[in-house]
């Protein structure tokens, strides 16, 4: 059974978004499609340490922060924070 994955924004991380450049925002924006189109999307991701439950994706300098949702064959991957490297994990 293949896993769909799909990103949804959190009110935090949708504030995060639009105060970052128009650029950057498009850039996220590919991206995360991107990862919503490939096979297993969370080979992508790299596992925070500390937290059971929270990943990053990497655009450039930019993280984008998620905590997937599992709802059998489609996993909600809700995006939590985004923001440059030196600060988004503060």
């Amino acid at each position: 059974m293949i896993k769909k994955y799909e990103f949804q924004f959190s009110r935090n991380a949708e504030r995060d978004f639009v105060s970052l450049d128009k650029v950057i925002q498009k850039r996220i924006l590919e991206k995360l499609e991107f990862f919503e189109n490939a096979d297993d999307s969370m080979k992508y991701s790299k596992k925070l340490s500390g937290f059971d439950d929270k990943y990053s994706f990497r655009v450039g300098d930019y993280r984008i922060i998620v905590s997937p949702q599992d709802k059998t064959t489609l996993v909600v991957l809700v995006i939590l924070k985004i923001g440059h490297r030196r600060e988004v994990y503060e």
